[in-house]
């Protein structure tokens, strides 16, 4: 497994500090659901470490970071990087290890307090909040099709459902008449091109696919929508489902 290079100094300006508690467990479990790999930088000058961040232990706030090694590391403080979507992510984690069945270790944590996340698109993602059902409808392929709402921004939104599913969606589709729920907000008629697909596991839900998807001709009024979605995201889950338009 590849080390992942933690974020220099010289890309800070591009950078966006995440301190908000919902949007660091959103991020941390979307990363906990894909397994996702992690490269351990020891704050005590030690060897880099590869490993996955395998669980996010909600009612413990804790995280859980699984590698493989002969015998455990120091516990102690590490910066943790993970780069899913090729957007690199870091934040600081007190960890514990443990040894597991064989060579497998179990490193747990406090959930952080923040992050640091690279921005490198056009517009800025929100990831959704956890609890309402946010969705998007449409007709692809002659099969009706919903979808999840994993992140939203002014230039698109990010779609999950099963690949058994959707695996006849690819790159380069364009979505016509889609309706977009979000909470108690709906979007009519709108128009998407898919700009990716990345197929991915999760532990909880089973093998999945990831379709980033860009808006096409949205029009002034459907702007303004999103522009306030964005914003009551932005405050947290309970103002995002309580505050009407």
């Amino acid at each position: 497994m590849p080390l992942i290079a933690p974020i220099g100094e010289a890309m800070a300006q591009t950078a966006l500090q995440v301190d908000d508690a919902r949007r660091v467990l959103a991020v941390l479990r979307d990363l906990a659901m894909r397994a996702e790999p992690v490269t351990l930088y020891p704050d005590d000058g030690g060897a880099p470490l590869c490993g996955r961040l395998v669980q996010v232990v909600e009612p413990d706030g804790r995280i859980v970071v699984h590698l493989r090694a002969p015998q455990p590391p120091a516990a102690g403080r590490a910066l943790v990087v993970a780069a899913p979507e090729g957007l690199r992510l870091q934040f600081h984690a007190d960890l514990a290890w443990q040894q597991q069945a064989g060579d497998l270790l179990a490193g747990r944590a406090p959930l952080p307090a923040g992050l640091l996340q690279l921005q490198r698109r056009r517009f800025t993602r929100q990831e959704t909040p956890l609890g309402p059902a946010l969705r998007a409808v449409f007709q692809a392929k002659g099969k009706r099709r919903v979808l999840t709402v994993d992140d939203l921004s002014m230039g698109g939104v990010g779609l999950r459902g099963p690949l058994a599913e959707h695996r006849d969606l690819a790159a380069g589709l364009r979505l016509e008449r889609v309706r977009l729920e979000l909470g108690s907000v709906v979007l009519m008629d709108l128009r998407l091109d898919v700009c990716s697909r990345r197929a991915y596991k999760s532990f909880l839900a089973g093998e999945q696919l990831h379709f980033g998807c860009e808006f096409v001709d949205l029009d002034e009024a459907s702007q303004q929508t999103v522009q306030k979605v964005l914003a009551r995201m932005g405050q947290g889950s309970g103002a995002f489902q309580d505050t009407a338009l």
